[in-house]
């Protein structure tokens, strides 16, 4: 039996799917482990094979695709615990880095914090040398600048070396000079230089971008490499891929290069999860949910395609790497509610992730979260968490809801958890909206997509604020993100800055610069392993009117020259992307093109998902029994059936309120919500009208 894998590991459970060769999906949760992420994950590999009837050797063995989301990179840069770093620049532009641009999340907000500089000023050299505007060495390297410069490193203990000299997208001879002399003197140090990180206009983003892949390298580089030795020496025989930020996977060793496009590891699978099933359920227009233990992901799939940002901020870190238009916020299972200085009631951002976890795990916790108010509102089982795998503690969880929400508030438990499950609730909504509302999208025409373990519990209230009157629970929604890198092609992105105005543009240096870019890319492609014909090669153009700041990326035809009657269509396919993005064009203007990205993708053989027949409406067979709940706009509670969603059969039917269970999910049929069971075994919810 041949099987694939997708493994997430999340702030408070690490999530498995495994599809077999018919098409059935199976699913495995268990704690993340924080201080060794590989513990968890391997945790879920054994109850893999365990499932299967095997040993993981022989587990390892029967995969032919194994893929890993991972938030290594992301933590690391967001606690701030990356490597000791240091920055050779051109002499005189030690200070871009902390200058920035300028941009502020808050304009009104004066005294708004930024984040500290990954590298402190004393670890930024310059050196002598210097490239202009038009590629040529005007001042040539120093080399002995570069050698003192790794001598004050070594005397620093920094353990990796970033490296972005002035135009060096147009020419990287002094970098590629400059890494061959660092490699001499540290040679155990990470080194990331800006012409192979970013290769690209724009001298603050493109230093910004290779300090952080230099900062999160190290430690991803140790983590990545030796979990892939353990997993090649414990049986897998094929590749070991990691999720991107770009919606694809890589190999290891190319995630380790490209540290930094890992960033959105974990989240990225989960938009491609929301992809996957715009095609398979025909719904064009899907907005997709996560809702972890620690965080809220949320990503608007339009006419069954995501937007990609060519960059993005992480951490208050400019990272200018091509990532999917995800809006996250700290809002989850683990989110820990508080009361704040002026007697409010607050709900997150920080959260209990797996250690401690929330109070009712009873591993030490002593804040009450969202899963604590969910199991005091009795939309959870206490007997049934993770399939009775794993017992939580009701009166502890109440007891913490008491002492630090209830009582100083002056009201009961159940109306302090109902408090708890209100504003996550708005907070969740929010985020939707800015993906949607502030995108210009009406959420009335999209259907909500529920994934991860706790949004299930949410999503119809999460609905009702935004308009939506549909909402979708996948058959694997507790581990959307594993399923969704199953779904995932190798994808490599290359960039050029290819400056060029429209009208006037010379097609033969265009269509030069065009052929270099994808000879460049397609070897990559192929040392991933990529047959030649599976790859195919996707041209886009970041373009703007002349003299505006920001750029539009737009797709222009490939797999040809471009030719006099392609600059029209790429002008109307610009004019049009820049409308629905600001609401006006203005085709009279001319158009100025920036950079030319190329998008390497190899495809994977995946197994597909199969319908099953449609059967009765009657859901009796899978009722379980019946609890009392308590929802926020009614008063005291409400005796629901409760079912088990394994013998649920599609074509099922069960009126709201009610509970619908599994090992690793719970939905909440809310009132004036009917759930009904698809040929493909989600649980569809629709609003009554």
């Amino acid at each position: 039996m041949k099987l694939r894998m997708g493994v997430d590991t999340g702030g408070t459970f690490t999530d498995g799917v495994v599809i077999d060769e018919n098409g059935a999906i199976h699913n495995f949760k268990e704690l993340s482990t924080p201080k060794d992420p590989s513990i968890g994950l391997y945790n879920v590999i054994r109850k893999a094979a365990a499932h299967f009837g095997r040993d993981v050797k022989g587990f390892l063995g029967d995969l032919d695709f194994f893929a890993h989301g991972t938030t290594v990179a992301t933590n690391t840069l967001l606690t701030g615990t990356g490597a000791c770093t240091g920055l050779i620049l051109t002499k005189g532009f030690r200070d871009t880095l902390e200058m920035r641009r300028a941009h502020k999340e808050n304009i009104w907000d004066l005294y708004l914090p930024v984040a500290p500089p990954l590298v402190p000023r004393r670890l930024r050299i310059g050196v002598r040398e210097r490239i202009d505007c038009t590629g040529r060495v005007v001042q040539p390297l120093e080399e002995q600048d570069v050698r003192d410069a790794c001598a004050i490193f070594k005397r620093e203990g920094v353990k990796a070396v970033a490296v972005c000299t002035l135009f060096s997208f147009l020419n990287d001879a002094h970098e590629k000079a400059i890494q061959a002399i660092v490699r001499e003197e540290m040679p155990e140090a990470f080194i990331s230089i800006s012409s192979e990180v970013l290769s690209q206009i724009r001298e603050y983003e493109r230093m910004s971008t290779t300090v952080a892949n230099a900062y999160v390298g190290p430690r991803l580089t140790v983590y990545l490499s030796t979990l892939e030795r353990k997993l090649k020496n414990d049986g897998l025989s094929r590749a070991f891929y990691i999720t991107a930020s770009n919606a694809g996977v890589m190999t290891a060793d190319t995630a380790i290069r490209h540290a930094s496009a890992t960033l959105l590891s974990g989240p990225a699978a989960g938009a491609v999860g929301g992809i996957f099933f715009a095609e398979l359920l025909g719904r064009g227009n899907l907005i997709t949910m996560d809702m972890g233990g620690t965080s809220f992901d949320v990503t608007l799939v339009s006419e069954g395609n995501v937007t990609l940002s060519t960059e993005g901020s992480i951490a208050g870190y400019r990272i200018a790497k091509p990532m999917i238009d995800i809006n996250t916020i700290g809002a989850g299972g683990g989110s820990i509610a508080w009361i704040d200085a002026g007697g409010m009631l607050k709900v997150g951002p920080a959260s209990a992730g797996s250690d401690p976890g929330p109070v009712c795990y009873d591993l030490g916790g002593e804040k009450p979260t969202v899963t604590d108010a969910n199991l005091l509102l009795g939309f959870l089982d206490k007997d049934y968490f993770l399939g009775g795998e794993m017992k939580v503690n009701e009166t502890r969880a109440r007891a913490a809801m008491w002492k630090v929400i209830a009582d100083p508030l002056g009201m009961s438990v159940e109306q302090a958890a109902a408090g708890v499950f209100r504003i996550i609730n708005q907070s969740m909504a929010d985020a939707t909206k800015v993906v949607s509302v502030q995108r210009g999208h009406d959420p009335r025409e999209y259907a909500l997509v529920s994934a991860g373990g706790a949004c299930s519990i949410h999503a119809c209230k999460i609905a009702e604020e935004v308009g939506s009157t549909t909402v979708i629970v996948p058959r694997a929604a507790s581990v959307f993100c594993a399923l969704g890198m199953l779904e995932s092609d190798i994808r490599l992105d290359t960039l050029k800055t290819c400056h060029a105005v429209i009208p006037g543009i010379d097609l033969a240096e265009f269509n030069r610069i065009i052929a270099q870019a994808e000879k460049q890319a397609l070897a990559e492609l192929l040392q991933e392993g990529v047959e030649r014909e599976r790859a195919r090669l996707v041209r886009h153009l970041d373009m703007r009117y002349v003299g505006q700041h920001h750029e539009v990326s737009v797709e222009i035809p490939s797999g040809c020259a471009i030719e006099e009657m392609h600059i029209a269509i790429i002008s109307d396919a610009f004019h049009k992307a820049h409308e629905k993005l600001y609401t006006y064009a203005t085709p009279e203007n001319p158009q100025e093109i920036m950079n030319l990205r190329i998008t390497a993708i190899g495809a994977v053989d995946k197994t597909g998902l199969y319908a099953h027949p449609i059967g009765g409406a009657d859901p009796s067979k899978a009722r379980k029994g019946a609890r009392k709940l308590r929802f926020q706009d009614s008063e005291g509670c409400v005796e629901a059936p409760v079912f088990n969603r394994d013998r649920l059969a599609p074509g099922n039917r069960i009126p709201g309120p009610a509970v619908i269970e599994e090992r690793i999910t719970t939905i909440v049929v809310h009132p004036g919500w009917d759930a009904q069971v698809d040929a493909f075994e989600n649980v569809v919810m629709e609003a009554r009208p």
